[in-house]
């Protein structure tokens, strides 16, 4: 039987048939028409009730009618940022993307100036006068949101400075993002006598071949250097903002940098406190994990450019995309035979862009359209075992996605450590379904492998990370963190959490690693360790029913993925798994599933 071959390409068509479309041009018309419009009719509204004063009953008709207002416009300011994102991924240099996101970001941002009185009287009504409101069916799909942002009302600026603040981060905040993007797409390195772009270069690093892994790594970092005073602006200028506004924010109560963070991430601190103290006591195991990848690639130990190393085998052959495609929807379908068939689906659909192109974005990552409600998934896919891995981790986003397509925008809105749940979740099926259905002891030590290498990041990477971010955050209140200092953070970061596991550090690390240079969240690290921690404890109680005969397991995890945007993390694993994540048991339990791993990656190499 003949393969099915899939498109590698996005079709988007079906949104917009292009950015320059006289359809997208009309929605834009439209969308600014209507906001004019929305604008008269909230000043219409007369005065709003001061804080703490009771709601007219004329008023809620009015609310109502804003709600209705505004989603259509927030519907079309989504999708063409989506598109525009898209469209700068494959090409960080086209002109029309760079533009076209820029107008999308200014429409989003004049849309929340504008409901910002609206934001400011739903915030700080009175709780009774709030209880009854949500009572609505229309404005009582935004509840668990308004509850959630209520906790910070003593954090509210007056509405004028609020709307200041949305103004000036559209060309300002998010104007350091974007320009680091822009950076991802300029640069250029030569890697075996070919010139090429950051992430054609990056899979090289993945190369079984260890003197190209380190001649890729090179010249990665050496582009970084290139451009390290650029990025140090970037890291000042993002927490810099995020300091001074939280300065002025916290006038009446004060919270630090993992205070807000947290409460983005919609878990409470101790949580978080807890998580960082049982991942400390356990990074021996990545740190082991890592021993033994050297072990097993002969050398003495590893340098950065091994972290991505393939295990060493007689043979590396390329895993064709519709390969990779059956392999993950497969394993997908051992679970859930529907998260199997959308794993196909996406596919078939053209949801999925992995072909290479000139002047492509680095990593991979899940987005997903308001209207209609579809997910897309971006990868530069080569071939590797590592690409299958994230293409299954990128479409377990994917599939959260669709399962919460039908619910109120407001609700498909989850945080980050919830989000990175789904997607390891994904790739843990995988990996275990290759497990299973390997037929040799090379493919058995594979896998292993990968699980190991899992744990050597999430117990040791991932932390590094996060130590290093606090340490620029904390330095950054004291004045401009200069290049070479952000190097030493970083190798000190790094060696609190490599210690001896690694021969050498990777300085450059906090320029190369887009994660630090996103506008909209700082820490863009720990979720990644609370989702594969949170992941294997879901796993492990699922596979547990689904072993004791239960038929429901796959429609619990949907249950599970569906409430994500609707309620935090600890109210979550209460409800659906009956266990309390402030506490150490619960991610002892996870850690010890990654200690069998990493004994399992041990006993293959016997």
């Amino acid at each position: 039987m003949q393969q099915r071959v899939y498109p590698q390409q996005w079709q988007n068509q079906h949104i917009y048939p292009s950015l320059d479309s006289s359809v997208l041009e009309a929605d834009m018309s439209l969308a600014r028409a209507s906001l004019a419009e929305l604008a008269v009719f909230i000043d219409g509204l007369g005065p709003l009730p001061d804080q703490g004063a009771a709601l007219q009953d004329g008023l809620r008709d009015g609310l109502r009618e804003v709600r209705l207002r505004a989603r259509r416009i927030r519907e079309i300011g989504w999708n063409i940022a989506v598109l525009a994102a898209c469209t700068g991924s494959q090409d960080a240099r086209d002109p029309l993307a760079k533009q076209l996101a820029s107008r999308a970001r200014a429409l989003n941002a004049d849309l929340f100036k504008t409901l910002a009185p609206i934001e400011d009287l739903m915030l700080g009504l009175p709780e009774a006068e709030f209880r009854q409101l949500m009572q609505d069916p229309l404005l009582g799909e935004e509840e668990y949101r308004l509850r959630h942002e209520r906790r910070l009302q003593d954090q509210r600026l007056p509405v004028e400075a609020e709307q200041l603040v949305i103004g000036l981060g559209t060309d300002g905040l998010h104007a350091w993002g974007n320009l680091y993007n822009d950076l991802v797409g300029k640069i250029r390195v030569q890697v075996a006598g070919q010139e090429r772009g950051l992430a054609e270069a990056s899979n090289l690093l993945s190369s079984p071949d260890r003197a190209q892994r380190k001649e890729a790594f090179d010249a990665i970092s050496a582009g970084w250097e290139g451009e390290q005073e650029t990025v140090a602006a970037i890291l000042n200028a993002l927490n810099g903002w995020r300091l001074e506004l939280a300065r002025q924010r916290g006038r009446v109560r004060t919270l630090d940098a993992l205070d807000l963070s947290c409460h983005q991430s919609h878990i409470e601190r101790a949580t978080l406190d807890t998580l960082m103290r049982e991942t400390w006591q356990a990074r021996g195991l990545g740190q082991r994990a890592l021993g033994l990848m050297a072990r097993r690639l002969g050398i003495e130990e590893l340098g950065p450019e091994d972290l991505f190393a393939p295990p060493p085998a007689s043979s590396h052959r390329s895993i064709p995309f519709e390969e990779a495609i059956d392999i993950i929807a497969l394993a997908f379908a051992g679970f859930d035979p529907e998260m199997g068939a959308f794993a196909r689906m996406m596919a078939e659909r053209g949801w999925i862009d992995a072909a290479p192109t000139p002047n492509r974005r680095t990593g991979a990552y899940c987005t997903k359209f308001a209207d209609p409600v579809e997910p897309r998934v971006f990868i530069t896919y080569a071939g590797t075992m590592d690409n299958v891995i994230t293409l299954a981790h990128e479409l377990g986003h994917a599939w959260h996605n669709w399962l919460i397509r039908d619910l109120p925008m407001s609700q498909r809105s989850y945080p980050m450590t919830l989000a990175e749940t789904a997607s390891i979740f994904a790739e843990t099926l995988v990996r275990s379904a290759l497990f299973e259905q390997a037929r040799s002891a090379e493919e058995r030590q594979a896998i292993a492998w990968a699980e190991a290498d899992g744990a050597a990041t999430f117990l040791v990477n991932i932390p590094a990370r996060f130590d290093f971010e606090q340490a620029l955050v904390a330095e950054r209140e004291q004045g401009y963190v200069s290049s070479a200092r952000l190097k030493a953070l970083t190798d000190e970061a790094w060696g609190r959490w490599y210690e001896k596991s690694l021969g050498r550090y990777h300085p450059m690390f906090w320029a190369a690693k887009a994660h630090f240079s996103i506008a909209g969240f700082g820490f863009y690290n720990y979720p990644y360790l609370f989702g594969y921690l949170f992941s294997l404890g879901v796993y492990q109680q699922l596979m547990s029913r689904k072993g004791a005969g239960e038929s429901n397991v796959a429609e619990a995890y949907r249950a599970l993925l569906r409430d994500t945007g609707r309620m935090s993390a600890e109210d979550l694993v209460a409800k659906h798994l009956g266990q309390d994540i402030r506490e150490a048991a619960f991610w002892q339990g996870s850690l010890a599933l990654v200690a069998a791993a990493v004994d399992r990656f041990e006993q293959t190499q016997s």
